[in-house]
């Protein structure tokens, strides 16, 4: 038997007492780690929070699994919180995995601010915002999705819809665009609600096609989101609202939106549509042109074209 005070003898049995510690140390317990957070004791947070970042950095997911079966639901949002910290493969596949419509909960918590609220909130949302937020997972679109067309009530329906944009891979714009048309407005509003948070021509053109929505409250998810928008091709849907909407106040939204348009082109085409917007829309119009000429011509937009006239001699005319 070797000698514990040979050279050579520390080291090995270092490491297998380090082993044996670790094996036989208890589970770290989520409940107790959490609550101490709130400690009024100062050591007691600073003990707790250092050994929730020592779980963290050895990318050891499994205590904040065992935190996701609390009772308490403050903790279950904890533990997603902490998962999401690790970088870990293991810690990756278990956080894609809340993704399934069997791992729902509905936590009260805001999925957007990570912070605490009274209305109780589908899991899946706040999962997939922290995916997104840490870079992304191609896979998470498929574990979101998988089954998303059967036996779906329409409340999980609907937040399917809000997960998908919080996570906003553009895999899933076809199924926003079709849960879009849903008879529930619920739903439907909700799918409007998720394409806005994709930037690009593919999702402005299925918004572009949710403004045929036969819904008043779908088409005004679209123009509410348009109205924050800043991309080519946003005007142009705009000044169809403007133009075509039945909704008189629809119309009036999408004109009162449009005063950041710095278009020179905007003055005469705002002259052609006072002629023809419905009378509930014509403020709205007279507003933006007032804003944009310094001028206070009032609704008739035969004063407007005369000045429009004598103010660009020479240049293209409203029409008449």
């Amino acid at each position: 038997m070797r000698d514990a005070r040979r050279p050579g003898f520390a080291p090995a049995a270092a490491v297998a007492l380090a082993a044996l510690f670790a094996a036989c140390a208890p589970a770290e317990d989520p409940e107790k780690l959490f609550a101490d957070l709130q400690n009024p004791d100062s050591e007691a947070r600073q003990e707790a929070s250092e050994r929730i970042d020592a779980i963290v950095g050895r990318g050891d997911p499994g205590p904040f699994v065992r935190g996701l079966e609390s009772p308490s639901l403050p903790v279950r949002a904890q533990s997603i919180l902490q998962i999401a910290r690790m970088s870990s493969p293991e810690a990756r596949t278990a956080l894609r995995s809340l993704l399934d419509r069997d791992r729902r909960m509905m936590l009260p918590f805001n999925p957007i601010r990570l912070k605490p609220m009274q209305e109780p909130q589908d899991s899946r949302i706040l999962v997939a915002h922290l995916i997104r937020r840490g870079g992304g997972d191609p896979e998470a679109i498929d574990v979101l999705l998988r089954g998303s067309e059967e036996n779906q009530t329409v409340d999980l329906l609907g937040d399917t819809c809000l997960a998908v944009g919080a996570l906003a891979d553009p895999k899933g714009i076809p199924f926003l665009e079709k849960a879009a048309m849903h008879p529930d407005t619920t739903v439907a509003r909700a799918a409007a609600q998720a394409l806005h948070q994709f930037a690009g021509p593919e999702s402005l053109a299925a918004l572009g096609r949710l403004l045929d929505n036969p819904s008043s409250e779908v088409r005004g998810e679209v123009v509410a989101g348009l109205t924050a928008r800043q991309e080519d091709g946003v005007e142009a849907l705009l000044k169809r609202v403007a133009e075509n909407d039945p909704t008189p106040e629809l119309r009036s939204s999408a004109i009162l939106a449009l005063q950041r348009d710095q278009d020179p082109a905007l003055v005469p085409w705002l002259i052609d549509l006072l002629k023809n917007a419905p009378a509930e829309a014509r403020p709205a119009v007279v507003q933006v042109l007032s804003q944009r000429t310094g001028q206070a011509l009032g609704p008739n937009p035969e004063a407007w074209r005369r000045w429009y006239a004598r103010a660009h001699p020479g240049g293209s005319e409203a029409s008449r």
